[in-house]
């Protein structure tokens, strides 16, 4: 049975979309027919999404007696992995045909010379996503042990992994404003074949009146076009992480420079003073989350910048203390600047900064070119171009004495 038969024969209405292989995304949702802006074009029943609620029905009782310990995420991956291991008796099989064999364009899954070359922003994203990934595993293995005759055969790591990454990569929030709630996440066959693009116009929602989950788009699209949904206004670090893949021309690009801000060498200012410095930082809420964007630096990072340029800088001393009193007026909006020479370093070491980062990037680059062009190793050519594109528009930015 083919997937779009079985989707019919679960109840799902027809759609204007079909599966189709397209060369710039690889299997994507294909305009069977013209679609107007404001039209449905993917509808799933209730019954058919895979969510916490709907695995009650499943493993109720079970679920109750372990407790709270059990997350909609975890649920749901194990859920898969169950299926996955007698396919044929699931029912769920021309779905299952289809889902990624493996995910080695995920971040998570790179080998440690890649991880090494990602930007440190998405390094700690990864570490916190292997952390999670592993909690829920080692929880599905003290759920398993009540519940072995689940079981075809042990579950292995590989298999859960696999199983989570396919809940993380295709999953739907059921309400857009709850993307926190443990329970408000969903698989929705059909709908999770749509691919990303920053620019498609979608709005997702559960409608009461048809009992299904809907993705309406505002766009309108030719036959034969592929069809995009939006999975929000993320940057590519964010995607890649996330998904596995980067987009071109994404406008929510940024770079992090918290590691350079930390790393940057400022004339005179002794390791005490900065240590002073960045515990002032901290306890003032300024302390990391330094960003560059392609038309402006952040609020954040000039501020940190400010500080770090008092020099000379004791912190029991009259002077400084004023200082300091300036800064906090500055941040607040109640003063335009601590000093005019203070003001007119800021955007000098902020050209450092980017100076060294320049120099960083490019040995990322060199590194990356000698390599095997992979999907992986060609998505962070691209993160890296992409944040070496920003740092120069900031550079041009500040040579042309133009307003940071």
């Amino acid at each position: 049975m083919d997937f779009l038969q079985w989707l019919h024969d679960m109840g799902c209405p027809k759609t204007k979309l079909t599966l189709a292989e397209f060369s710039n995304t690889g299997r994507g949702m294909m305009a069977t027919k013209d679609i107007k802006a404001g039209e449905v074009i993917v509808q799933v029943p209730e019954r058919n999404l895979v969510t916490m609620k709907s695995l009650q029905s499943i493993y109720g009782a079970r679920i109750t007696r372990f407790g709270n310990k059990v997350n909609a995420h975890l649920i749901i991956a194990l859920h898969i992995a169950l299926l996955v291991q007698a396919p044929e008796k699931s029912g769920w099989l021309p779905y299952l045909r289809l889902l990624p064999k493996k995910f080695d364009t995920m971040p998570v899954r790179y080998p440690p010379e890649l991880f090494e070359l990602l930007p440190q922003n998405a390094q700690a994203h990864v570490n916190k996503q292997k952390a999670k990934i592993m909690a829920d595993y080692k929880t599905t293995l003290e759920f398993l042990q009540s519940n072995s005759d689940l079981l075809i055969r042990p579950l292995e790591y590989e298999e859960y992994e696999w199983a989570w990454l396919v809940v993380n990569t295709r999953c739907i929030y059921l309400d857009a404003k709850k993307q926190v709630a443990a329970d408000n996440i969903a698989l929705a066959p059909m709908l999770d074949f749509l691919n990303h693009t920053h620019d498609a116009k979608t709005e997702g929602f559960f409608c009461t009146k048809t009992k299904s989950y809907q993705i309406k788009t505002l766009l309108p699209y030719k036959k034969g076009e592929q069809v995009f949904i939006n999975y929000g206004p993320h940057d590519n670090c964010f995607i890649l992480v996330e998904y596995g893949f980067v987009t071109p021309k994404n406008p929510f690009n940024y770079v992090t420079v918290d590691s350079d801000f930390m790393q940057l060498s400022i004339p005179g200012e002794t390791a005490t003073a900065k240590k002073d410095k960045l515990e002032l930082l901290d306890m003032a809420g300024y302390y990391g989350d330094y960003v560059l964007h392609r038309d402006d630096v952040s609020f954040r990072l000039l501020a940190g910048m400010r500080l770090r340029l008092i020099n000379p800088f004791h912190k029991s001393s009259a002077a400084t203390q004023l200082a300091i009193a300036q800064w906090h007026n500055v941040v607040n909006g109640e003063l335009d600047q601590i000093s005019p020479e203070n003001e007119r370093m800021v955007p000098v070491f902020t050209e450092q900064l980017c100076d060294e980062m320049l120099a960083n990037i490019k040995i990322k680059l060199g590194v990356l070119a000698r390599k095997k062009p992979t999907f992986p190793v060609m998505h962070l050519q691209q993160v890296w171009i992409e944040a070496r594109d920003i740092v120069l528009s900031i550079i041009d930015k500040i040579q042309r004495k133009e307003q940071l």
